[in-house]
């Protein structure tokens, strides 16, 4: 329910549109974006509804503290993970203090026993397009569960947030089963499934379990956030082997993540003349340090012959090929009948 957002935004006008969008966009915070928006309205103290609308679709410019819920708590986890007081020091020094001196310096809100900081600034260089304006938050996937105790449900985003804690270590789910009142998903009931990749479809019907649903989904979280370690065009790659193979299921995703490898690649944003050098000296056909050869060399023609040496088909984010590697399955069933790059 969206009514605790809109009651931070006493005296404020807004327009049809704005409240429509900011509806949508309550509607689909997740527990810890619930959060993290009430701490930015304490702190920022909007005077127009545009910056309003700015931080409820920037969210990842806020963090949470999860379990410093008054000063006491914050300057115990200050004392013991920022300036990591001595054991001869820590009688003598007050926690309470430590919390207040840290946020004097820091800044932060207290909500629902979490600390929220800003760690940017709004950024206010383009201007603003309801109709354009994602109401999701900056998450590969969303899940919403729901509880005897919550019926309306509660959205879960992944790749986690990641922040700091107090205690036990947090996350989006730790928030949710909060809110949900319950201590695992194996309690929950699934109600609804939000994606970025859209060729993943009614995922929610690919689940008999929230507990495998919510498994499955911090797994995507995960990988979409290490990227393979920092691999170049790892998510273009990824899409594009999944359209190769006609995948629609989530954790048939999941399983291509894993098999990357076996696949020969071009992204279609490169440019395939310097993509068609670098593949040339990968193969051994120039040397790196030949510069004048490299100057000679048509990249572009060497990167097309490539394309048709290994048989690549066209798709929206790329070209590829499956290389004849075998492929590992970990998350889903191997497919009765593989895509085109297997027959």
């Amino acid at each position: 329910m969206s009514r605790e957002q809109f009651d931070l935004l006493a005296g404020l006008e807004l327009t049809k549109s704005q409240y429509e969008w900011l509806e949508r966009r309550f509607d689909h915070m997740t527990a810890a974006e619930k959060l993290k928006f009430a701490g930015a309205m304490d702190i920022l103290r909007p005077a127009d509804v545009e910056t309003v609308i700015r931080t409820a679709s920037q969210m990842e410019y806020f963090s949470l503290l999860l379990g410093a819920g008054d000063d006491k708590a914050l300057g115990q986890y200050v004392l013991e993970h920022y300036h990591m007081a001595s054991r001869k020091a820590r009688p003598f020094l007050d926690p309470e203090q430590a919390g207040r001196q840290f946020r004097a310096e820091h800044g932060g809100s207290f909500q629902g026993g979490c600390l929220v900081q800003q760690t940017r600034e709004l950024d206010i260089s383009e201007p603003l397009s309801l109709p354009h304006l994602p109401t999701a938050g900056d998450y590969a996937i969303c899940v919403k569960l729901a509880s005897r105790s919550n019926t309306e449900g509660v959205w879960i985003g992944f790749p986690d947030c990641g922040e700091s804690t107090v205690g036990e270590v947090p996350d989006e789910l730790t928030l949710a089963l909060e809110a949900l009142q319950v201590k695992s998903a194996g309690e929950c009931i699934m109600l609804d499934v939000d994606c970025y990749f859209p060729r993943l479809e009614n995922v929610l019907e690919q689940y008999d379990s929230a507990a495998e649903l919510v498994q499955h989904a911090m797994a995507f979280g995960y990988i979409w956030e290490e990227q393979g370690q920092g691999e170049p065009y790892f998510l273009e790659k990824w899409q594009t082997v999944m359209e190769l193979e006609d995948c629609h299921r989530l954790d048939y995703a999941l399983d291509l993540s894993q098999n990357l490898s076996c696949y020969e690649f071009i992204p279609r944003s490169v440019d395939l003349d310097a993509f068609g050098k670098e593949k040339a000296i990968a193969d051994g056909v120039l040397r790196k340090s030949d510069s004048f050869l490299l100057e000679c060399f048509d990249g572009a023609s060497y990167a097309g012959a490539y394309a048709g040496r290994t048989g690549m088909s066209a798709t929206g984010h790329g070209y590829a090929a499956w290389n004849g590697k075998p492929l590992f399955y970990e998350y889903s069933e191997p497919p009765q009948e593989q895509g085109q790059t297997m027959e």
